[in-house]
């Protein structure tokens, strides 16, 4: 994987109508973005057209709602090659110290249609209205690199938006973290596995923590062992001694297995580029139940109680895990409602009094 390391210096920022330009002096090596020395290193420009790649139900007239809207912002290397995220930011004469939430979109970790551009659009505006900057990030899906990639992606996010907290008028201590489905497992990891540098990648900002302050993670939980490594003997003896309750999918159970689903559909081998059963301790580092025992952030898990994909137990488990161990932890059960975005607006809100009130100092 080609990656850079950098050391940046911020020399100023300059801000017109529908352009704001982070300037750098840098020195980059092992790749990455060349000849940048002395040079620009972002340029964001505000979006003044339509928004592109984005589908008719999360489309939104950002100027209308007095939201600026930097699209496609480099925030680090993955794979050889520049990731992105979106940027919102409220026109609201405050410009500094303001608190953050990072959306994680989910999609299986591999499904190349649903794109940093498929999330809760309404309550991202309505977390700007409510003082919120949002950043709405993309990562590299299993498909293209398996595990770690995908985590030292959000984990780079995290480390760019705190690198540029100044600029950006945020506060690098007042960052939440949201995802759902796929991206509720990764943003339950960037909470839980910030003192494990194994998952923080190469992709930039090195020099800056990964830490957030709060987690949303919507019907994903904190199990990845299901993949294969259920079964083995170190994950179960590790499970025991933190006295947490592992989670198999309904047709993992033995009375339902049949033939050939050990590694269903090949989705857990897409996952570590091999049989889950073979990298133990690789399913452990990515299951965020596994860092219980460590210091944590406050979070907020949700699940459908009719949820067919992902059952609502991966969550249970979890929540009575960061319970045991004394942290921050509440449990919505979001009743007659699957797997997907929840229907109705108070679940939503009930997400941005969650970040409200873990993110204020």
């Amino acid at each position: 994987m080609s990656c850079f390391t950098s050391r940046f210096e911020m020399s100023y920022m300059a801000v017109s109508n529908d352009r704001l330009t982070l300037c750098s002096r840098c020195t980059v090596t092992g790749g990455g973005w060349p000849e940048m020395e002395g040079r620009e290193m972002l340029q964001l420009k505000r979006l003044t057209g339509e928004e592109t790649g984005v589908a008719e139900e999360f489309r939104i007239d950002w100027d209308a709602q007095d939201i600026d809207f930097y699209e496609n912002v480099a925030y680090g290397m993955g794979g050889g090659h520049p990731m992105y995220l979106d940027l919102m930011m409220p026109r609201d004469g405050e410009k500094k110290d303001r608190p953050v939430i990072i959306w994680v979109h989910g999609g299986g970790w591999c499904i190349p249609e649903l794109t940093k551009k498929y999330r809760p659009t309404n309550a991202l505006v309505e977390a700007c209205h409510m003082g919120f900057v949002c950043a709405s990030i993309e990562y590299r899906l299993v498909t293209e690199k398996p595990f770690p990639a995908p985590i030292e992606d959000c984990k780079c996010a995290v480390r760019f938006l705190k690198a540029h907290a100044e600029e950006l008028g945020i506060h690098p201590d007042r960052l939440g973290i949201w995802g759902e489905s796929a991206g509720g497992q990764l943003a339950a990891l960037v909470g839980g596995s910030y003192n494990n540098p194994k998952l923080e990648g190469t992709g930039g900002w090195q020099e800056y923590k990964s830490d957030v302050r709060a987690v949303c993670d919507w019907y994903c939980g904190g199990d990845m062992t299901h993949m294969g490594a259920y079964v083995c003997p170190e994950v179960q003896e590790r499970a025991r001694e933190l006295g947490i309750q592992l989670t198999l999918m309904p047709r993992q159970l033995p009375e339902n297995r049949n033939r050939e689903e050990t590694e269903q559909d090949g989705l857990f081998v897409q996952m570590f580029g091999r049989p889950g059963r073979e990298v133990p301790e690789l399913s452990m580092e990515i299951s965020p139940i596994f860092y219980v025992d460590q210091k944590q952030p406050a979070y907020l898990l949700m699940h459908g109680d009719s949820d067919q994909a992902v059952t609502p137990l991966f969550s249970y488990h979890y929540y009575e895990a960061l319970l045991k161990y004394g942290h921050d932890a509440t449990f919505v059960v979001v009743p007659n409602q699957g797997h997907g975005f929840f229907q109705g607006e108070g679940y939503y809100d009930i997400v941005l009094n969650f970040f409200r009130k873990k993110l204020a100092l």
